[in-house]
């Protein structure tokens, strides 16, 4: 016969098969509980992910709006000439008959491999769009001016050239020299939002070998040589790992994963013309021609020459 107190203790106790059952239970709602958390974890790693693309994408886009809506064109009046033959002593004899807009500056958009000529013959690594022009940015050489070089700190208005465009590439020419002893952390290419940013000093506008822009009398278009030429060149001075503040390149990336940009000027409104609200022609703008895609006809004679597109 049982005592009475090992019988309470054998009615209290679990037997196996209901120890089988809980621990069966249990591991099913562990492995709901783990599968549960690794759902949330991937959604919030890819909505984490989406979200830094998005702000990467929304801080490149507010530098561009900013520098852009800062563009200008130093616009002026100027006399046309007839000429009159000459005079007694062989010189010109002109009159004047006209004034017409000039401007030593220049807003140019278009496709890339248009507008680039690095990047002719390979529109396919420049997708969309780029657009170069000049902003009071003031933004001048990153050293200290050295000999007879002027001082330029505070003269915080002063040109500078800018441009963006998209390009496809890899990131091996500008990783951290210490990257390349690691093989956790590989090359990447990716789409990047491009900005040319050249100091006042570095801006070539002004320089007397492109001058004019555009040559009427001989047809000598120099409007893409002051950001395609020299040593601040938009795709010859392209950041590189190693550079220092005083070999500072002017072409870098601002951004990723930017599919492309397309700059959409307007056409000038003009009486019997298009819309006000109509996108230019191929999407194309250029400041410096009186006739180009993006040219308003009517009753301007220089249609959009020397003057920024409305919108």
């Amino acid at each position: 016969m049982v005592p009475p107190s090992r019988a309470r203790r054998l009615k209290s106790a679990f037997t196996l098969v209901e120890l089988l059952v809980s621990m069966t239970f249990l591991v099913i709602l562990m492995l709901v509980v783990a599968q549960v958390v690794s759902i949330v974890q991937r959604n919030w790693v890819r909505a984490n992910s989406r979200v830094s693309q998005f702000r990467e994408a929304r801080v490149a886009f507010d530098t561009l709006s900013r520098n852009l809506a800062q563009a200008t064109l130093n616009t002026y009046w100027e006399n046309e000439f007839d000429p009159l033959g000459t005079d007694s002593a062989g010189q010109t004899r002109r009159r004047a008959k006209n004034y017409v807009r000039q401007s030593e500056l220049q807003f140019i958009c278009g496709p890339t491999s248009a507008v680039i000529t690095g990047a002719a013959g390979s529109a396919g690594n420049y997708p969309g769009h780029a657009v170069f022009f000049q902003a009071p940015l003031g933004v001048t050489r990153l050293v200290a001016a050295m000999g007879d070089q002027a001082n330029t700190e505070n003269m915080v208005n002063l040109m500078c050239g800018r441009g963006y465009f998209v390009e496809w590439g890899s990131d091996e020419p500008f990783r951290p020299p210490f990257l390349e002893s690691l093989n956790s952390v590989p090359i990447r290419s990716r789409l990047r939002l491009m900005e040319y940013s050249p100091t006042s000093e570095m801006n070539r506008i002004y320089d007397t070998s492109l001058r004019p822009l555009v040559d009427n009398a001989t047809g000598v278009n120099n409007g893409k040589r002051w950001f395609n030429e020299g040593p601040s060149a938009v795709m010859s001075s392209t950041v590189q790992e190693g550079e220092t503040t005083a070999t500072r390149a002017f072409t870098r990336p601002i951004a990723e994963n930017i599919l492309a940009l397309v700059i959409s000027p307007q056409l000038e409104k003009v009486v019997g013309g298009p819309s006000p609200f109509s996108i230019a022609p191929q999407c194309r703008y250029d400041s410096t021609l009186v006739v180009n895609p993006g040219a308003a006809t009517g009753a301007n004679p220089q249609g959009t020459q020397h003057l920024l597109p409305p919108c």
